[in-house]
């Protein structure tokens, strides 16, 4: 098989004019300008005015919330949202459906592996059956009772293990964010993580709100976590920012992904980039809760390896990672393309785990977002650029084609490397 088209963006470096890339055996076996091939141009699928990239990573959202859809309302109120995002998580009767879901809406919008987050972990045996193999489900733990820690962490331990023993995707922890997990409880979680080197994903710095809890133990989201009765009579807060924070009880050092990072200084960017952490910027559910600002410069320009991600139908509109380059670029005018791609392929794949991942290079899986490309109407575009306009021709996985809109599901079996 060879798929010709206008651009070809192989993971790193300069776009391809007019390039053709060559598949066999569900590999890469050439990749580079058409007509370096010496072949006919009939004997090339032309895609025409499209662009081919590596296929696309979401590295991070929640396939179990895809069932919430979007009955939740844009709000300003992330302890109100909170509340919500609890009373949807207790209706698991729906769980396997609304992970399906999600990963049709995923390989639809141009991705093949996600960095999920999951209270069950039963997206890991689903993930690996419908072929996005290269995905990675960290199972979540929260609890800041230090009494509960043992507990928590032999069922954390429980669910882990039961993993490992069947066919699935990678496996991490994910300990929820600095403000959700006790001392006692993260030390456990490492532990569990330096036996089974399993990697750790974590919320970190997310709302405004989160750092005002853990530097003086005040606002909304401490009247939350009382009002449920879920902070620790004589709880303290650590005095520290959440980068910080983690930082003080060693978990920096076992290069953790951590999410969202909207409120980081320079000096913790830093800090993060000398540690070997990656960041996964989450640009829509970001407009969600109205946010003003973000850090995300502050992360590229330290050395950050900044990945994207949608979070959750919880807080977004699709999971698409296409929309959520375009929006991207929106935001973020001074991004170049090139930076967006390498954010949604390289990025996301070292994020991940994957150092050899999100790039088409001979031997690797030929996995590929075909995308079409804006019509310029005239004007002078940046070469690669994506507009609202644009749309996932297809998604392919190891050399088989999936049609780029939802419903993609009806059409795959199970996909293995």
């Amino acid at each position: 098989m060879i798929l010709r088209a206008e651009l070809i963006w192989t993971g790193r470096g300069e776009l391809i004019r007019d390039g053709a890339i060559r598949i066999g055996n569900g590999h890469v076996e050439w990749v580079g300008p058409f007509d370096a091939m010496d072949v006919a141009p009939q004997a090339a699928e032309d895609l025409g005015h499209a662009i081919l990239l590596p296929a696309l990573i979401n590295a991070h959202t929640h396939l179990d919330l895809s069932h919430v859809g979007r009955r939740l309302a844009r709000t300003r109120s992330f302890s109100s949202w909170l509340k919500r995002m609890a009373r949807a998580r207790m209706v698991t009767v729906f769980e396997g459906h609304s992970i399906r879901k999600g990963i049709d809406h995923v390989v639809a919008g141009g991705a093949v592996a996600v960095g999920d987050v999951s209270v069950s972990g039963k997206s890991a045996p689903l993930l690996w059956r419908h072929g996005l193999v290269r995905s990675v489900v960290y199972c979540e733990i929260y609890g800041l009772d230090p009494d509960g820690a043992i507990r928590r962490a032999a069922r954390l331990r429980h669910r882990v293990e039961g993993l490992l023993g069947r066919p699935a995707v990678r496996v991490g922890i994910s300990p929820h964010a600095p403000y959700s997990v006790s001392p006692q409880l993260f030390a456990r979680c490492v532990e569990l993580a330096e036996e089974y080197a399993l990697p750790m994903a974590i919320h970190t710095a997310e709302s405004d709100i989160e750092v005002d809890f853990l530097t003086g133990g005040t606002g909304e989201l401490r009247a939350l976590l009382e009002n449920y009765g879920l902070l620790p009579e004589g709880w303290k807060p650590p005095g520290m920012t959440p980068v910080q924070y983690l930082d003080s009880l060693g978990i920096l050092a076992m290069k953790p992904t951590l999410i969202h990072c909207n409120y980081v200084s320079q000096a913790e960017a830093e800090l993060l980039a000398r540690a070997g952490c990656s960041a996964v910027h989450c640009p829509r559910s970001n407009a969600f809760f109205r946010r003003t600002a973000d850090s995300l410069q502050t992360l590229l320009a330290a050395g950050v390896n900044v990945a994207l991600g949608t979070d959750s139908l919880a807080s977004n509109d699709s999971l698409s990672m296409l929309d959520e380059m375009v929006f991207l670029k929106r935001v973020h005018p001074e991004l170049e393309w090139r930076t967006i791609f390498e954010m949604a392929t390289v990025n996301g794949a070292r994020a991940l785990g994957y150092e050899q991942g999100g790039m088409l290079a001979q031997g690797l899986p030929a996995n590929v977002a075909a995308i079409s490309l804006p019509v310029s109407d005239g004007e002078q575009m940046e070469p690669g650029a994506l507009d609202a306009s644009s749309s996932v021709l297809f998604t392919m996985m190891h050399g088989r084609k999936f049609t780029g809109r939802p419903g993609v599901l009806q059409e795959m079996r199970a996909v293995t490397a």
